[in-house]
């Protein structure tokens, strides 16, 4: 159980930096002229008056697209999260048993 700590312990750095790459860099779109940002809203409508509009699922979406990185993102976040869903279900049912 010791190595899926440290496993958990070095996904959080990864998750971070990715995040940070992934999601703050794209959602930069915001500052970008309206014929080049348009054209990528997904779920945005088409007719907002500023690119700062953009609807945060869109700017994920978008993240998905242009950057890979995103999908190493999302999994450490899954990992991280669904670890301590784990350890907390093992936890639930050994106090279950006593």
């Amino acid at each position: 159980m010791k190595k899926w700590w440290i496993m958990w312990l070095i996904c959080i750095p990864i998750f971070l930096v990715s995040y940070v790459y992934s999601i703050f860099i794209t959602s930069k779109i915001a500052y970008l002229p309206q014929s080049e940002c348009k054209p990528k809203f997904i779920f945005t409508p088409q007719d907002v008056q500023y690119c700062s509009e953009i609807y945060p699922i869109d700017v994920i979406l978008i993240a998905f697209k242009t950057n890979p990185i995103t999908y190493i993102w999302l999994l450490t976040g899954l990992y991280i999260i669904g670890f301590l869903v784990f350890v907390l279900i093992t936890k639930i049912r050994k106090r279950k048993l006593f």
